[in-house]
């Protein structure tokens, strides 16, 4: 694709290291097609970048604005995902002139992601008999309905 890497050039690095503030675009997640998280901004970057006994040493915090379906309700929500403690180091130097930090970006906000999405930690989720929203009020169905699909397993003597 035509997405441009997050490069740093070695020979602009001074010796004491250098602050990096910038953005890289939402593409460089490649979340174009995932059915759970969509990219809503770009990617942030705040880091500190230095050469050491010839590795190149990059720490500091990325974060990005993504979009997620609640894994209760299903609606959809908007969250900062970080990495505050973002830290990578190149080794092999020596014989290239730049290093593409893209994709220990990606891999960063990727980790970061939230395996059990939720639009609110106090979310109800849905009706398991009728599927009303249960955030919005009590549906109708009274409590015995709302066993659930896994009711058959409680009779089930093994």
């Amino acid at each position: 694709d035509g997405d441009q890497p997050m490069l740093i050039k070695l020979d602009q690095i001074p010796e004491e290291g250098v602050r990096l503030t910038q953005t890289e675009p939402s593409e460089i997640l490649g979340l174009e097609e995932d059915l759970v998280f969509r990219a809503e901004g770009p990617v942030r970057c705040e880091l500190y970048a230095q050469v050491v006994d010839g590795t190149l040493v990059v720490r500091g915090a990325v974060s990005a604005e993504v979009r997620a379906h609640c894994a209760r309700c299903s609606q959809i929500f908007s969250t900062t995902v970080n990495d505050s403690g973002f830290l990578r180091d190149y080794s092999d130097i020596l014989e290239v002139e730049e290093v593409d930090l893209t994709e220990g970006l990606r891999e960063a906000i990727l980790l970061n992601l939230p395996h059990f999405p939720l639009c609110d930690e106090g979310c109800k989720g849905l009706c398991v008999q009728c599927g009303k929203e249960l955030n919005e009020g009590p549906c109708g169905c009274s409590d015995g309905d709302k066993r659930g699909a896994w009711e058959a397993l409680d009779n089930l003597n093994l």
